[in-house]
């Protein structure tokens, strides 16, 4: 792995932008901007109809139509950083890209270069150490994101400047299973996660813990088989997505988890058995990997293959996966086809683009334009 310390001056340039804006940009007011005389101007955005509680039956049923097969362009050595991720996470956020990896824990990369800026914090169980790292997006505007531990719960700001703050312990860990894959932000004082077989809340106030399990993911149809899934949310339109792993299954909710849609498939061939055996439980077909939230809409990864399929055509040099496209009441838009495959994705808003950290490239970053 090779640092290159010629990086520091266009770092540090990069970082006075991102910490104080840009200033100079002059924007006509157009139809969608509502301005009012010395206020900042706000886009008006459409109020949601409400979201209709009950189980929506598909199963059989073509919601998308054809397909729309994308094709990606690859980011090849955008510099001489080598790196290899294992489990990444991702948040964009002031042109900067930064990414957890359990081999890191975090980088960060100019976005949309990918070019690399900087390595935060030191794998380890020890003070500020990370034995889990989760980058999560932040909606406190003091912190570019957050840097979570997933395995003890300690939560830290990162700033500007790229140093972090230790924040607070959100959850404490009782046993081996009392850890978290995700979190993501409600507000800039909460966020939510799954631990177990609910979703729990969890107060960034205070110093001490604060936790509330708002909505249990078991499901009647499939009461034994594992909860595992994705989670999103859209604080902007009190919207809140959990997406299953080993049933295809959808849930739209509000923030609150009081009204709740459910999208069912009736596509569970989840096989018991597999409960009671080492790694069992990849001989099962996975089918949503990821919620990937934008104002407007949600997007879901979904593969529809066994991990061991998965890897048996990335090797024949098959790869692919799809990109399920929703409005925030759960009504299909469209599915997306895309030539390469990754568990974990990020999408910008600005550009209407999802990139992905592929691991079969040495160069990993891939990157797909979205339509409108």
């Amino acid at each position: 792995m090779k640092h290159l310390f010629f990086y520091l001056p266009l770092t540090l340039l990069v970082l006075v932008v991102a910490c104080k804006g840009k200033k100079n940009a002059s924007v006509e007011p157009s139809a969608d901007i509502i301005q009012e005389p010395d206020t900042i101007p706000v886009e008006a955005i459409a109020e949601l109809p409400p979201l209709e509680a009950g189980e929506v039956y598909l199963k059989g049923k073509n919601i998308f139509g054809e397909d729309v097969e994308l094709t990606g362009t690859h980011i090849e050595e955008p510099d001489t950083f080598v790196f290899k991720l294992i489990e990444p996470k991702m948040v964009i956020k002031d042109s900067l890209l930064i990414l957890s990896s359990m081999n890191a824990p975090f980088y960060v990369f100019h976005f949309p270069q990918f070019t690399y800026v900087k390595t935060i914090g030191i794998r380890g169980n020890g003070p500020d150490e990370f034995q889990n790292p989760i980058v999560v997006q932040s909606l406190d505007p003091a912190y570019l994101c957050y840097l979570l531990d997933g395995y003890n719960g300690k939560i830290y700001g990162l700033n500007c400047n790229l140093e972090k703050h230790f924040i607070k312990t959100i959850f404490n860990s009782k046993s081996q299973w009392d850890y978290i894959e995700h979190a993501y932000s409600i507000s800039d004082k909460a966020l939510v996660y799954r631990m177990g077989g609910s979703i729990v809340r969890a107060s960034l106030e205070g110093d001490s813990v604060q936790t509330e399990k708002i909505h249990s993911l078991r499901l009647e149809q499939a009461k034994k088989m594992p909860t595992q899934g994705t989670l999103n949310v859209n604080p902007l339109r009190n919207r809140m997505v959990y997406a299953y792993k080993y049933a295809k299954f959808v849930k739209f909710m509000d923030l609150e988890a009081k009204t709740v849609r459910i999208l069912n498939f009736e596509q569970s061939g989840f096989d018991e058995q597999t409960l009671n055996i080492a790694n069992g439980l990849d001989s099962n077909v996975s089918y949503y990997m990821q919620v990937l939230p934008t104002r407007d809409y949600v997007y879901i990864t979904y593969s529809g293959r066994t991990p061991y399929v998965v890897a048996a055509e990335i090797q024949k040099g098959n790869r692919y996966m799809y990109l399920e496209k929703y409005d925030w009441n759960g009504n299909p838009i469209k599915r997306y086809k895309l030539n390469d495959f990754c568990v974990c994705c990020v999408i910008d808003e600005k550009t209407n683009q999802i990139a992905l950290p592929t691991f079969y490239h040495d160069d990993p970053f891939v990157v797909y334009q979205l339509d409108e």
